[in-house]
């Protein structure tokens, strides 16, 4: 996979763990993405509404504060059109039906692999 040059957009992450947010930074790193680090769903939904430029939210389902479903919601509520892509370490029936009633766009099981992180950020982030 040739690495997408994504300087022009600014990606909002969600993750609670530090070393979890270091890995999705250093994966990311060769892109060039503008990142934004919340540590929790209150933080997220906070920075978010700080930062209009945000073209995509990578959010941490189980968070501290606020779970990761509860801020997906509130971010879709002020700007639906901004896609958010969870990430769970708990792939089951329920995680997914609760991704979809927050209105989550795309659903990454932990531990997250570069190529298909980057590969979710191709599908939902708009052509240059």
């Amino acid at each position: 996979m040739d690495t997408p040059d994504f300087s022009e957009f600014t990606v909002l992450i969600a993750e609670d763990n530090w070393s979890s947010f270091k890995y999705i930074e250093s994966s990311l790193k060769s892109t060039k993405i503008n990142l934004l680090h919340a540590k929790n769903g209150e933080e997220a939904v906070a920075l978010f509404e700080q930062n209009p430029n945000i073209n995509l939210v990578v959010m941490d389902a189980m968070m501290p504060k606020m779970n990761g479903f509860d801020a997906t919601e509130k971010i879709k509520a002020l700007q639906p059109a901004v896609p958010v892509i969870i990430l769970t370490a708990f792939v089951n029936q329920e995680s997914i039906r609760q991704a979809v009633a927050s209105g989550c766009n795309d659903y990454l099981a932990k531990p997250i692999q570069r190529d298909i992180l980057i590969a979710a950020l191709c599908k939902w982030l708009p052509e240059k």
